[in-house]
């Protein structure tokens, strides 16, 4: 009969599975992150597209209330920061960005004005790029700054939650659009 010996894992088989284990928590611990991350990510970095697009839709082509940018008759101010219009009903309309609260705003012939888009909470920032909303051409496609010159508006923002970092777990969103201006009399 020959002898059997029972014997158990040896100290490199023991430490073998232990590293094994380790690298499979590892990867498995960072894909977790991973996901968790993206999971709150890509809900703000979609929240901000729709903020970004609403915020524009409303600058160019207006809402229930008042024609845009689009419908411009005459530009009677402007700003790096905010325009002042006549659309063809005759109706007077401020755009204007507040780099202190970055906050967008329209008042309609001089009423208060309302926040745009109006359901833009506390924790969600819209800015300019480069601290400019707006650029200003005229018929040359040169940047102007006379109001009577201006034949195209390039507007610019960017709609945030905090810093709109992805390391952050907070969204952004850039988003621009130009529009011709038509000098309607």
């Amino acid at each position: 009969m020959g002898y059997n010996k029972n014997r158990g894992f040896t100290l490199i088989e023991a430490i073998m599975v232990i590293a094994i284990i380790a690298i499979l928590a590892v990867s498995g611990a960072y894909l977790m992150i991973y996901l968790v991350q993206n999971a709150v990510f890509v809900p703000n970095k979609l929240n901000m597209d729709m903020v970004a697009q609403d915020a524009l839709g409303i600058m160019i082509e207006g809402d229930g209330q008042v024609k845009g940018l689009r419908f411009s008759k005459s530009i009677t101010d402007i700003d790096d920061d905010e325009v002042t219009f006549h659309n063809q009903d005759n109706q007077s309309i401020v755009y204007r960005l507040d780099t202190g609260t970055e906050k967008l705003y329209r008042s309609i012939n001089g009423a208060t004005e309302m926040l745009i888009p109006y359901y833009v909470t506390t924790g969600i920032n819209i800015t300019g790029k480069d601290n400019k909303l707006f650029t200003y051409y005229d018929a040359g496609d040169t940047e102007t700054s006379d109001p009577e010159d201006i034949r195209r508006i390039k507007v610019t923002l960017i709609a945030k939650t905090g810093t709109g970092s992805y390391t952050d777990w907070e969204g952004q969103s850039e988003q621009s659009s130009s529009i011709k201006v038509s000098k309607f009399e």
